[in-house]
């Protein structure tokens, strides 16, 4: 980035991605040679969530002492405290880090707080950094790059509290995996912060790439700075399992991805733009379980469009089993709760439900683009093929009492079935569809103060559609 104290930029971002300041910082991002199996979404539904490992040596790890962690799997174990870091929060520990970083090595943090100055770590393999109720502390004042861990193959960092809580410190963790599994799990950041930094950027540099993210936890905010961002060279595979997200600047921003994208359970609220924006370039997107909230909107000064779930670009996401409502929109508005973007293909939503109880639609889905030219598609080479939009099972309620519960836009053949929306209160329509052919509501119950379907310039087929039964 060009400056500490300046939010990315979308458009200097997408200058920079591949860049020579990107190769310099992270060496060795080129290879994709093994292409991952998917199946019709382009993500696979389950998969272990078991830690990386080393191939088994047949020999003992070394150790500086016995450890209270899973240490299968490496080579050399070292418990930092004995190896003489500072576990009091007082000196920085990287002189010893520095010493022991290694292929086939977990560094082992026992109960304390650990002050880390700018650590970089790159071309390693089977590295891991474990805490046991462990405290990481930024220098003080830092909003810059500070964990930057580059060409990481099978790398665990877990258990580990980031400290934020000192005035000023917004530092960013930068990690790029390259091959193997690598997983950030019950990692937390505490602390609101103000500068505009990222808290993680991160990328799978190549399609063999496992990266996760399971059970991070972000809930204090920050005023400036995103959450999670995903690098547009990111190409493997991504998965986030029940992590929490709550009052970001932006949340969860992995709508530049283009390989398989899973965004699997978690809590994701209050955050500016989106509180989940989805991509998965041609190889498709899974959100599952997930939980969406607007209820306590804080910087609408700063990023006042409250979206819920952004499908942005794109070729196909399937969103199912969500719990998705937006009950509070004080100083700022909304999209809607699931906005299927202008640049994103095939969306299928299927037994979710959503509560609107403020003039914003539950689903909206915008006109698609044209064609290519004057377009921003960093996850994608082409235009989707299919723009089809269908939703099967969906709930939508609430108090909300002006506008459509449901807008489509320019998006023939569209399918809304086994379908339910119930708003009693005001004028509210049910759903609006303008210049669009083909649009297919069929068992549905619409029960609206308003009109229950209304079409400008467009073809709406319905079958068994009912005016007069609650959901």
């Amino acid at each position: 980035m060009a400056s500490d104290d300046r939010p990315p930029d979308r458009r200097a971002y997408l200058r920079t991605a591949g860049a020579a300041a990107t190769a310099a910082l992270l060496a060795g991002c080129g290879r994709r040679d093994r292409e991952t199996t998917t199946e019709t979404t382009g993500v696979p539904d389950e998969e272990s969530t078991s830690r990386p490992t080393a191939e088994a040596t047949g020999t003992e790890p070394e150790s500086e002492t016995t450890v209270g962690v899973d240490t299968e799997g490496y080579d050399a174990v070292v418990n930092v405290a004995n190896a003489g870091a500072d576990a009091s929060g007082e000196e920085f520990v990287n002189p010893v880090l520095d010493d022991h970083v290694g292929d086939d090595t977990l560094l082992y943090f026992p109960p304390g707080r650990y002050r880390v100055d700018d650590w970089r770590v790159t071309d390693r393999r089977n590295f891991g950094v474990v805490g046991d109720d462990a405290t990481f502390v930024p220098p003080d004042g830092h909003r810059s790059y500070w964990l930057t861990w580059g060409n990481l193959e099978d790398f665990l960092f877990e258990g580990i509290t980031v400290d934020n809580r000192a005035e000023g410190v917004a530092p960013t963790i930068r990690l790029a995996a390259s091959g193997g599994t690598t997983v950030i799990r019950d990692v937390a950041v505490r602390g609101q912060r103000r500068a505009p930094r990222i808290a993680f950027e991160i990328e799978a540099l190549t399609e063999d790439t496992d990266l996760r993210f399971e059970n991070v936890r972000l809930p204090d905010g920050s005023a400036n700075g995103h959450a999670i961002y995903v690098f547009p060279a990111s190409v493997g595979r991504l998965t986030f399992r029940d992590c929490h997200v709550e009052h970001w600047w932006e949340g969860l921003y992995a709508a530049y991805h283009s390989g398989p994208l899973r965004v699997l359970g978690g809590y994701y609220a209050n955050n500016g733009i989106e509180q989940v924006r989805v991509g998965g370039g041609k190889r498709g997107a899974l959100v599952r379980g997930v939980t969406v909230r607007v209820d306590d909107p804080r910087n609408g000064e700063n990023k006042p469009n409250m979206r819920g779930i952004w499908a942005e670009e794109g070729a196909q996401v399937r969103i199912e089993n969500c719990d998705v409502a937006i009950t509070d929109l004080t100083d700022t508005y909304s999209s809607g709760g699931i906005v299927v973007g202008k640049q994103f293909g095939a969306v299928t939503v299927e037994n979710t439900r959503i509560r609107t109880d403020v003039t914003t639609p539950a689903i909206n889905v915008r006109d698609p683009v044209d064609s290519m030219e004057g377009q921003t598609i960093p996850s994608m080479d082409s235009l989707p093929e299919n723009w089809r939009v269908e939703c099967r099972g969906v709930r939508i309620d609430g108090g909300a009492p002006e506008g459509a519960a449901v807008l489509a836009t320019r998006r023939d053949d569209c399918l809304f079935e086994d379908f339910c929306i119930q708003h009693a209160e005001g004028s509210r329509d049910g759903v609006a569809v303008t210049a669009a052919e083909g649009v297919t509501i069929r068992d549905a119950a619409i029960d609206v103060s308003g009109e229950a379907i209304t079409s400008e310039d467009a073809t709406v087929v319905t079958e068994d559609v009912r005016t007069d039964e609650s959901c």
